[in-house]
């Protein structure tokens, strides 16, 4: 009888200490006032829980995995995010430059009148990156209306800037730059004329190459008027005296090289033919080399060629330059 008396005693006070501790767990912990809390810095990501409902995972389809029960961010404690160095984005930039190979052509295209298709397959047949066109014709009655500029760009899967010269109603002439970088943007200058002279212009483009930008400039000057010819050589010289970016200029220049025409450009320019020029150099109509391709002293030319054509009466001239690594970022944007 008292056995049996200890035993309901002691599992009376059992019960007690349970209920007792139960009770205590409803009660909110003892809290610090003084303590500050601590930002939640990272959250681990885990799948649906193993006791998650079949309808409880049906209706989580289709969102992002979060975990079962994460805590509460504490908005009153801003987290802080690590500012980079100063330069820290100039010195990636440059880590990723690097010098770039790049074909450039020059061609007098003779407004295509040997047939546009055959003109494309001459460029495509040199695997140009950037094409310097003479003698394009936009929307004109005479070559029934095409835009060449347009259709060139979509035949050779490449960027195009058209530069009017002399406009006809609706239809253009003039010339076009194709480009397999990024044209950033382009425009052209009116070059001098004079009493019996055509219109020409100094059509630009500046091409993002290597992360830095290089401008293009193409041209074709005054065949017929000695004098005025040199002006117009002379007004190029002196736009590109003010450029700062490494430069190119093709185009057709009607001159040889040892004429006062070329000399303000040579000048400034070094004449890719002359460095590194190999086979026939002939590519005007007569055999002589007025076609010509130049470019700053820091591009330099690897090799440069004068190829005949079949359906223009100008030789393509195509150099390959190597493009030096930018020692600074671009700043420019591309053209919206």
């Amino acid at each position: 009888m008292r056995a049996l008396l200890v035993v309901l005693v002691l599992g009376v006070v059992v019960t007690l200490v349970v209920v007792d501790r139960r009770r205590g767990d409803d009660l909110p912990a003892a809290v610090d006032p003084g303590a500050t809390p601590r930002p939640t810095l990272t959250v681990e990501t885990r799948g649906p829980s193993a006791e998650q409902s079949a309808d409880e995972r049906a209706g989580s389809a289709g969102k992002p995995d979060r975990p079962g029960k994460s805590r509460k961010r504490d908005r009153s404690v801003p987290e802080e995010v690590p500012t980079p160095p100063p330069g820290i984005e100039a010195i990636a930039c440059r880590k990723l430059q690097g010098s770039v190979d790049v074909r450039v052509l020059s061609f007098n295209t003779h407004r295509s009148f040997g047939g546009i298709a055959t003109v494309a397959s001459e460029i495509r047949s040199l695997d140009p990156d950037v094409v310097l066109l003479q003698e394009v014709d936009r929307f004109h009655g005479r070559t029934g209306g095409v835009d060449q500029a347009a259709y060139f760009a979509e035949a050779l899967g490449m960027e195009a800037s058209f530069s009017p010269n002399v406009v006809q109603g609706r239809g253009q002439y003039g010339t076009a730059i194709l480009s397999r970088f990024p044209i950033l943007d382009s425009g052209r200058f009116a070059l001098p004329n004079g009493a019996g002279g055509e219109q020409r212009g100094l059509q630009w483009a500046g091409l993002d190459i290597g992360g830095q930008e290089v401008r293009v400039y193409n041209t074709h000057l005054q065949n017929k008027i000695v004098g005025l010819r040199e002006a117009q050589a002379r007004h190029v010289a002196g736009i590109l005296a003010g450029e700062e970016q490494p430069t190119i200029l093709g185009g057709d220049m009607n001159a040889t090289a040892n004429t006062p025409t070329l000399g303000p450009l040579l000048a400034r320019l070094v004449d890719a033919w002359a460095v590194a020029g190999s086979g026939p150099e002939g590519t005007g109509p007569n055999g002589s080399r007025i076609d010509f391709v130049m470019a700053s002293p820091t591009l330099e030319p690897q090799g440069a060629q004068a190829l005949r054509s079949a359906v223009s009466d100008h030789a393509r001239v195509v150099v390959d330059y190597v493009v030096p690594a930018s020692t600074d970022c671009p700043t420019r944007t591309r053209r919206g």
